[in-house]
């Protein structure tokens, strides 16, 4: 099949997938990461290796003309941020998701997952349509949730869903699609906010370990020192004290010991917010 592909390293393993079972994308999109927490750079060498033209604009109508004319078959979108302009009336269009639709739409899930406690989540192929993550679902795979998730083992669970999943549609698309269950209700997820990402030190400790655990590499911050912290890994624990809540109490020479109103917080991987340290 004749595809177009648009993502970054989230899902990199789809477009390797679809290469492997001998598709041809005639396209990749991506966009400009920082490649310090966001990277593209998987989906861009995979696609020079197979001397796949690589475009890091966001998707124009022309950009979407040019590719019908050279037979576009499929439109993939695997964490695209932009809106792909198809025409929802002939063009066929997937999109991968990481929750189990039509329970967390939006444009960054994987966090409220952890928040929220969920015991299991997964993946949605859904088709696209003119609204996010609303389109039909194709397919789904659930997995379950640990005790203590991370952002970056449920990236994984998510990653290797998806991969499952697309090599599930490919191999009986046409039957797939035009057995498309249709969304009903649900819950949209809006992208956390910096109040969102803040650790309250008067908060219990199993809030404040889910947080951290829930924005990882990707940052929770912390206020102490009368400065705003980084953090993308901590350990946490309870215990009785006479700290203040957000006092540094010990230093070592990478790591800190923070005091929370009912434990401690030891800081492992962190760095004062617009600086490197």
């Amino acid at each position: 099949m004749k595809i177009a592909y648009f993502g970054y390293d989230f899902f990199s393993g789809c477009l390797e997938s679809l290469i492997r079972h001998g598709h041809q994308i005639l396209k990749v999109y991506s966009f400009e990461t920082d490649n310090k927490y966001n990277f593209n750079k998987q989906v861009i060498s995979q696609a020079e290796n197979y001397s796949i033209p690589v475009k890091l604009n966001k998707v124009t109508h022309q950009d979407i003309e040019e590719m019908r004319k050279e037979g576009c078959e499929l439109f993939v979108s695997a964490a695209y941020p932009y809106k792909i302009p198809i025409n929802f009336n002939y063009d066929r269009g997937i999109n991968i998701h990481p929750t189990l639709l039509p329970e967390g739409r939006g444009p960054w899930p994987l966090p409220y997952i952890i928040l929220k406690d969920l015991k299991s989540s997964g993946v949605t192929i859904h088709k696209l349509e003119k609204k996010f993550d609303a389109g039909e679902i194709l397919l789904q795979k659930k997995f379950s949730i640990d005790k203590q998730e991370t952002l970056e083992s449920l990236s994984f669970k998510c990653h290797l869903a998806a991969i499952h999943l697309i090599e599930h549609l490919m191999f009986d698309f046409d039957s797939i699609w035009e057995n498309a269950q249709k969304q009903d209700g649900g819950t949209y997820w809006a992208f956390p906010s910096d109040e969102q990402q803040t650790i309250d030190w008067e908060k219990p400790m199993s809030d404040i370990d889910r947080l951290i655990r829930a924005y990882g590499k990707l940052h929770s911050t912390a206020k102490f020192d009368n400065q705003s912290w980084l953090v993308s890994d901590a350990t946490v624990w309870e215990e009785t004290h006479e700290f203040l809540p957000g006092t540094v109490v010990l230093r070592s020479n990478k790591e800190l010991l923070i005091a929370a109103k009912y434990g401690f917080v030891a800081l492992r991987h962190f760095e004062l917010e617009g600086e490197n340290l």
